[in-house]
């Protein structure tokens, strides 16, 4: 599960089409996806990008201009690019009306093409996302996505602890070792009242109140600190500290839901019993997003850090 939607755009002029990808990221964005673009400017260019099975596998839509200068044309290139992925969906677009160009697809019989002036490329865009990603909307699958996100922030967390060691000096490699016992010392007292609660349970249920090591937030807290002592990454600071608060509590509750089924309906609750709804799955996406760049950022900064 990600939260990109990665797009194979055929177009030999990037200028001509910037107003249409502005307004297609923020048509995406609003769902909780990224728009993930990748220009090619001839059609055998496009082929070499989808011949690479690491990339053309993850592909999720393929937008071809007809008029990409010399060379071949875009009705070509759909007829070769179907020889690839037959079930890729594909926006076939120009200056022409959508009737032109179908009829240029038709010829060539390529199928399970839509067509799209280029102005109305958006719109397009737009409804053929809702199709695309629709299964992945509900419930569930967003819960997939949410947990494999959160995941990947995770070992971003795991990277930067490691590299801000390594790079730093016998004190502070010293302190932050120091932290790591600390914070573990303090896990054994709590289980060892957690140990006396769960002896004195009542009900099987009470088990589900207990569970942890040294969790991912211990590892974000840690990380924090660190950041905090060796006075890097300021701007930063704040965002380690909205993810968790406004994302991590949501993504332990997702966790541990439970689903009530009858016939076709599902619903889904949290541990506290509040049902969790199609528009709190979306309002969670796009601010996991924003915070998964804020790591990517973060580790991007880190990395290029003089040693």
């Amino acid at each position: 599960m990600r939260l990109d939607f990665n797009v194979l755009w055929v177009e030999d002029n990037q200028a001509n089409v910037h107003a249409q990808r502005d307004r297609i990221q923020a048509l995406i964005r609003k769902e909780g996806f990224r728009l993930r673009v990748k220009f090619a400017s001839s059609v055998d260019q496009a082929k070499e990008f989808l011949s690479d099975d690491i990339y053309g596998d993850h592909i999720d839509l393929i937008l071809m201009d007809y008029d990409l200068g010399p060379g071949k044309k875009g009705d070509e290139g759909l007829a070769e690019v179907r020889e690839i992925f037959p079930y890729k969906d594909i926006i076939f677009y120009s200056g022409m009306a959508p009737a032109e160009l179908m009829s240029k697809a038709t010829a060539l019989d390529v199928q399970g093409v839509f067509a799209s002036h280029r102005n109305d490329l958006p719109d397009i865009v737009e409804g053929v996302f809702e199709n695309l990603v629709r299964k992945v909307l509900d419930i569930d699958h967003s819960r997939g996505i949410v947990m494999g996100a959160t995941s990947d922030i995770d070992q971003i967390v795991n990277d930067l602890l490691i590299d801000l060691y390594e790079r730093s000096d016998a004190i502070f490699k010293k302190t932050s070792l120091a932290t790591v016992i600390e914070r573990v010392e303090e896990k054994q007292i709590s289980y060892q009242e957690t140990t006396k609660t769960i002896v004195a349970i009542t009900h099987i249920r009470e088990l589900m109140e207990h569970h942890g090591v040294y969790t991912s937030d211990d590892r974000l807290r840690l990380l924090k600190k660190s950041l905090t002592q060796l006075d890097v990454h300021k701007a930063h600071h704040h965002k380690l500290e909205g993810y968790r608060n406004e994302v991590m509590p949501k993504r332990n509750d997702l966790a541990h839901i439970r689903v009530e089924a009858n016939g076709f309906s599902r619903k889904i609750f949290d541990r506290k019993g509040i049902e969790l709804t199609s528009n709190d799955m979306r309002a969670l996406r796009v601010k996991l997003l924003e915070y998964q760049e804020c790591f990517d950022e973060l580790l991007a900064l880190q990395l290029q850090a003089p040693n």
